[in-house]
């Protein structure tokens, strides 16, 4: 079993929203009720089988954008 380590996140309203929204929409769909964590997780775990360039980046919008760019070439 792999050892978790834990860390807290600083996360906006609408983050948070974001999060509890997908859960909902889990559950309500015949699905179970996802954590926010399981979701972070899951999103995490797909980020890191894209190939993201992160040379010379120094905001986050432009991470958000390279991410983006990834995301659209590995699909």
């Amino acid at each position: 079993m792999i050892k978790k380590e834990w860390t807290t996140v600083a996360l906006n309203k609408r983050h948070i929203c974001f999060l509890d929204e997908l859960s909902k929409r889990s559950k309500f769909s015949g699905g179970r009720k996802l954590s926010r964590t399981s979701i972070l997780r899951a999103i995490i775990k797909v980020a890191t089988k894209l190939d993201i360039d992160v040379d010379q980046v120094r905001s986050e919008k432009e991470l958000k954008e390279r991410v983006l760019e990834s995301f659209k070439a590995g699909v």
